[in-house]
């Protein structure tokens, strides 16, 4: 027998092309799809499976099964985030994506931010290969996010992807991946402000800081790690007529979570818990030139506008560590910016277009 390798996987995605109705599906061309590398991820079929057990059939152990509801999910990892995917996975969880193009050269910031209450977050098609079987999954949105690093390493991310159940066997050639660097923890500033100097720049700046009006704590020297979610905490929308197949998925009240870890450095922190100050953070990455006429990076910025610490961030660690403190945070809005703001810097034009 000639086994199956584990190694032998593809996957694509329709990155530069959204469903224009939900479950119909995307070409999938180069044009409008990529396929992914340097990835972990999980393909879950969580079908509704029904049985005849709670009635009477005469049998022990009852006669029928069914499929009542297919259902599909995406488990998504790169532990060596690249640009394209911040902006692809970014864009199809949050959902409202801004382009800003640098001259008329090929590079482009993608300003991403939740969409507002009442849009549609958008679907997508994902073609998964794994074992020797190929499937298109019609349908696919992004339930969540989250994105992290550590010092000394790179930056990560995950995403939770959630389909209708629309699956069937497909033999599309896989279009090419994108190339792009891994983005450095090592190449990432963070800053960190409080009080009436946080003002978000409405024109952000790779590199530079655009959370204060005046200078904001570079965290640099201190940072350990970080980790940030957005969950759209959807649920699929079975409504009637649509055969075993969700008709949609909409996302419920949305949620977001933050934690960073620094070296323990005194009594600032603490201050900013007992006195429930508010708080802003940029994370802001910046690799090589996209183009070496232009004046944009490969990297991303994310910005989180205001939260408070939810415990006191103590110091931690033994008699022979050096102390570190979690800041644990309640992500909040503060009436004018988006809870959070993530920019992508790439060489690609659009990414789910209509």
């Amino acid at each position: 027998m000639i086994t199956k390798k584990g190694f032998d996987e593809q996957l694509m995605i329709s990155a530069f092309k959204k469903e224009l109705t939900y479950g119909a599906g995307v070409t999938m061309s180069a044009a409008n799809a990529c396929s992914m590398r340097g990835y972990n991820a999980t393909a879950k079929w969580e079908d509704e499976v029904d049985t005849d057990k709670d009635t009477t059939t005469g049998q022990e152990h009852g006669t029928e099964q069914d499929i009542l509801m297919k259902r599909t999910a995406f488990s998504y990892e790169e532990p060596r985030l690249k640009p394209n995917s911040l902006a692809l996975f970014a864009g199809l969880v949050m959902g409202d994506i801004t382009v800003t193009q640098d001259a008329l050269l090929p590079a482009y910031r993608h300003t991403i931010i939740p969409v507002p209450v009442g849009t549609a977050i958008p679907s997508v098609q994902l073609e998964h290969k794994k074992g020797g079987k190929q499937y298109a999954y019609k349908g696919i949105k992004g339930n969540s996010i989250k994105i992290g690093g550590e010092s000394g390493k790179y930056l990560n991310g995950a995403v939770e992807l959630i389909g209708g159940g629309d699956r069937a066997t497909s033999a599309t050639a896989f279009v090419p991946a994108i190339t792009e660097s891994f983005m450095k923890i090592g190449n990432c500033k963070v800053w960190m402000e409080n009080g009436p100097a946080i003002v978000i720049a409405g024109a952000r700046t790779q590199g530079t800081q655009d959370i204060s009006s005046g200078a904001p704590v570079d965290l640099g020297a201190r940072f350990k790690s970080f980790e940030c979610t957005f969950n759209n905490n959807c649920e699929r929308q079975d409504g009637s007529g649509g055969g075993d197949l969700s008709l949609d998925i909409d996302y419920g009240r949305r949620t977001m979570e933050l934690s960073f870890t620094l070296l323990f450095n005194g009594q600032t922190e603490i201050d900013h818990f007992d006195q429930q100050n508010p708080l802003a953070i940029e994370f802001d990455v910046k690799g090589a030139l996209i183009d070496p006429a232009g004046a944009m990076y490969y990297g991303g910025q994310i910005i989180i506008p205001r939260f408070k610490l939810k415990a006191s961030p103590l110091p931690e660690g033994g008699v022979n560590d050096v102390l570190t403190c979690k800041l644990d945070c309640d992500v909040e809005d503060d009436g004018t910016n988006p809870v959070m703001i993530i920019e992508a810097y790439t060489a690609q034009p659009l990414y789910l277009a209509a």
